[in-house]
């Protein structure tokens, strides 16, 4: 007898099985796929799958290409339960994967199983029991090809079955969001909203069934349609050129123009978008609807939406749409109405929080319109120009209110417009606020009686805030005075204000990042804080993925957070010092140091500074800290929490 045959009784022996099995092999299936999607799949003999030990190491390089192969082909689309045939300790079993809207994304994977014990283990390799211990004798063998025919065979046609299915599928999935009759009632000016509320709020079903999914006989161009959706509404993506004027989140958009005849309708919309470059713009986007033999009113867009096509920069500035252009301010003041205040301290609040806003809207809505179309539409594109210049991500500004001055019917605000980029640079901004019969509301371009009332005031020139503006702006960070021998911060508490902090710099708020810092007591301090504080939210803004924790070091007076972060492709690795102060924990932005190469001499430069200006004990505890933390990073990447240093 071979040793093959010899050793086939122990592997049946291995895949003898208790009735009462409590795993099931479509979710042994399933949880196989996924794992290998995720590339999580152990594939060591006896964890994750049914992986033979006598596999040769060739074998399994081998089988690890195949499985990272079906790893992209799965994608990340939803996965179910086909059809299961078993055979005693042997099972085939279909997975479909059935996720999103397009046919030809349909697949079916089989999956062949080994029962082992009481539980069920996917076969290494999809469609095949090879390597998987299941014996070579001639009977088995039979039996097992007939599984692994059954899996080709059923895979084709319940793949066939399932693209015949698909469009009842999808009219299914779009019916949960629109249902055909509600379709059916709307105007062409209501189909048209729900097409643009939809599209705002990444509502894919809805979309497609506007875009004619609900149909019985689908649009010629159906594939183009479904593609171009899909893709511009894909949350991880960004907004091809020619759909951000109806998704981008900082775009404000108005029906100017409607028109509904013969089972046909024509919808224009004005959309303002703040952050065209050089300077914002009103773009048109022109909607033709029909209603189909069902009654289904069907959105055909523009031919841009489905290629992806750039549209013309001066398509919106020309005789035809003229008038649709100047029309936006008024037809937005419908549906927006203005929001005066009562008195001038009240407009100069609500102006401060507007420009927070994620769009324009707000801030449009404290604006001032004149009564001409042409000059509103003005008006509201400055408007917009001023929000951008907050709101631009490739250079962070905050607006730091410096002052306010009011007459009996007119106010003057100055801002400090501080720049991550040049955060020692005096920027001041005026802006201005004018009293109606309604209530006060912001004046983007004020006439000269109205800026010549407080042009002599001393306290709105820029030569009173030159040495100013910076101790309004650290008024957030707490002043210390060296750090007396105190409680550290736990480690909890130091990592949530370091992970506070990655955030609140990404999001480049200003005010919130410094709300979290200390800073000591030294001339030199304010700039050096606001300085990092500028490296540290352009920095952010560059990393391309979530930072990792390398370890949490309490001392004895401070805790430091090491920590990784991707800056544009590089790798750095920051600790954070932090300090426990009576209003909690607190970063010592101020002091920065880096477990890096060629940064010793700055390093020593900081921890001379906290020496000089703290206490020598607490330069030393930091300085065991750092020395502790550049020996991690040198291999450790997972979290974790190290006991002080003796």
């Amino acid at each position: 007898m071979s040793s093959s045959v010899k050793f086939f009784p122990l592997l049946l022996a291995m895949a003898l099985h208790a009735h009462g099995a409590s795993s099931d092999p479509g979710e042994v299936a399933i949880d196989f796929l996924e794992k290998v999607r995720i590339g999580k799949l152990d594939l060591a003999p006896g964890a994750d799958t049914a992986l033979s030990p006598q596999t040769v190491d060739r074998k399994k390089r081998e089988i690890a290409r195949r499985l990272e192969r079906l790893a992209r082909d799965l994608g990340t689309d939803a996965l179910e339960v086909g059809s299961v045939k078993t055979d005693e300790n042997f099972a085939a079993v279909l997975v479909r994967k059935v996720g999103g809207y397009d046919p030809s994304r349909l697949q079916v994977y089989p999956v062949a199983l080994v029962r082992r014990g009481a539980d069920w283990m996917a076969a290494p390799l999809p469609a095949s029991f090879e390597n998987a211990g299941a014996g070579y004798a001639i009977g088995l063998r039979k039996r097992l090809q007939q599984l692994e025919n059954w899996m080709l065979r059923e895979q084709v046609t319940d793949l066939e079955n399932l693209r015949e299915q698909s469009s009842a599928r999808m009219r299914r999935k779009i019916q949960t969001t629109l249902p055909a009759a509600e379709l059916r009632a709307l105007t062409a000016k209501d189909a048209a909203l729900r097409f643009l509320s939809a599209c705002e709020n990444r509502d894919l079903p809805s979309v497609l069934g506007l875009l004619g999914g609900l149909e019985a006989r689908l649009p010629d161009d159906w594939p183009l349609r479904l593609k171009a959706a899909e893709h511009a509404l894909k949350p991880v993506t960004s907004i091809p050129t020619s759909w951000r004027p109806l998704i981008a989140p900082d775009m404000l958009r108005v029906v100017v123009y409607h028109e509904e005849e013969d089972r046909r309708g024509l919808v224009s919309l004005a959309c303002l978008d703040a952050s065209h470059s050089p300077k914002p713009r009103i773009e048109m986007v022109h909607l033709a609807l029909a209603r189909g033999p069902e009654g289904l009113w069907r959105i055909d867009p523009p031919d841009s939406f489905l290629q992806d096509a750039e549209a013309d920069d001066e398509s919106s500035d020309d005789a035809l749409d003229g008038d649709l252009l100047d029309a936006f301010p008024a037809e937005w003041r419908k549906n927006h109405p203005a929001t005066p205040q009562v008195d001038a301290a009240s407009a100069h609040h609500a102006f401060i929080a507007a420009l927070r806003s994620e769009n324009p809207a707000a801030l449009l809505q404290l604006t001032q319109l004149p009564s001409n179309p042409s000059a509103a539409r003005a008006t509201c594109l400055s408007a917009a120009r001023f929000w951008w210049t907050l709101h631009d991500p490739s250079a962070v500004r905050h607006a730091m209110p410096l002052a306010l001055k009011e007459t009996s019917d007119a106010a003057m605000a100055v801002f400090q417009l501080f720049s991550a980029r040049d955060p020692d640079r005096l920027d001041l901004i005026s802006v201005y606020f004018q009293k109606s019969a309604q209530g006060w509301l912001w004046q983007p371009a004020p006439d000269a009686t109205i800026s010549d009332a407080f042009k002599d005031l001393p306290e709105l020139v820029p030569a009173h805030w030159s040495g100013e503006w910076q101790k309004r702006l650290l008024a957030e960070s707490f002043e210390i005075q060296g750090i007396p021998p105190a409680q550290p911060p736990t480690p909890t508490d130091a990592q949530n204000a370091v992970n506070a902090w990655l955030q609140v710099t990404r999001a480049g708020d200003v005010k919130a990042a410094l709300a979290l810092t200390a800073r000591l007591s030294d001339p030199k301090g304010p700039a050096t804080l606001l300085r990092n504080l500028g490296h540290e939210v352009i920095a952010a803004r560059r990393s391309g993925s979530v930072p990792v924790v390398i370890g949490t070091y309490p001392g004895d007076i401070l805790t430091a957070v090491g920590m990784e972060i991707d800056q544009a492709g590089k790798t750095s690795h920051p600790l954070y010092p932090v300090i426990q102060t009576h209003e909690g924990a607190r970063i010592l932005i101020g002091i920065d140091l880096f477990a890096s190469r060629g940064r010793e001499f700055l390093n020593k430069l900081a921890l001379t500074r906290l020496e000089k200006l703290a206490s020598p004990a607490a330069a030393a505890d930091l300085r065991a800290l750092h020395a502790k933390f550049q020996s991690d990073v040198k291999g450790v990447k997972e979290p974790k929490t190290e006991t002080a240093p003796d």
